[in-house]
């Protein structure tokens, strides 16, 4: 995302806040889940444009079911009003939304990151790949460096992908293990 859009962002996300500071909680009641489900609704569409999924280990599988149950059980013992029950299902929603996103698409790596959720093909300078029960594929660029783990089965569409869409500069480097 450029500096340009996300200072726009940041703005219009300031500008919400002051509005709910003014106004005061009922319109925050209305405004808050209304945003939990605009950004559900944009991984969502990342999720429908992924080529090639990552694989999920068992520790993110842990890791995302205690998160879940750590949310349910905050929702079951601190919400008071159905608009706190609808915030906290919402809350799980795009947790459970940003974690199924990652992976390749046409426009380059998607991850969970919030800063840098889009690495676009233009700015990956290298790629590793190394090979072993699963398929690591790390990602180096102008952003901190990211490593995402593919099936076996996806060797073919990966490097298909990697052919098509990544700029003829960029490094590509294969181990095997």
């Amino acid at each position: 995302m450029k500096k340009g859009i996300k200072s726009k962002y940041i703005l219009i996300g300031l500008g919400i806040l002051l509005i709910l500071s003014i106004v005061g909680k009922r319109i925050a009641n209305i405004i808050v889940p209304l945003l939990f489900l605009i950004i559900i609704l944009r991984e969502l569409k990342a999720i429908k444009r992924l080529i090639v999924p990552t694989r999920k280990n068992y520790v993110e599988i842990i890791a995302l079911l205690v998160s879940t149950g750590i949310l349910i059980f905050i929702i079951c013992f601190y919400a008071k009003t159905w608009i706190h029950y609808l915030t906290g299902v919402l809350g799980i929603l795009l947790l459970i939304s940003s974690w199924f996103k990652s992976g390749i698409t046409a426009e380059g790596f998607t991850s969970m990151y919030k800063y840098e959720n889009l690495l676009p093909w233009s700015e990956i300078n290298k790629v590793i790949l190394t090979f072993s029960e699963d398929i690591k594929v790390e990602v180096f660029g102008s952003f901190m460096e990211q490593s995402f783990y593919f099936k076996k089965k996806d060797y073919d569409k990966i490097i298909s992908i990697l052919k098509a869409y990544l700029p003829k500069k960029a490094k590509v480097e294969t181990f095997y293990k």
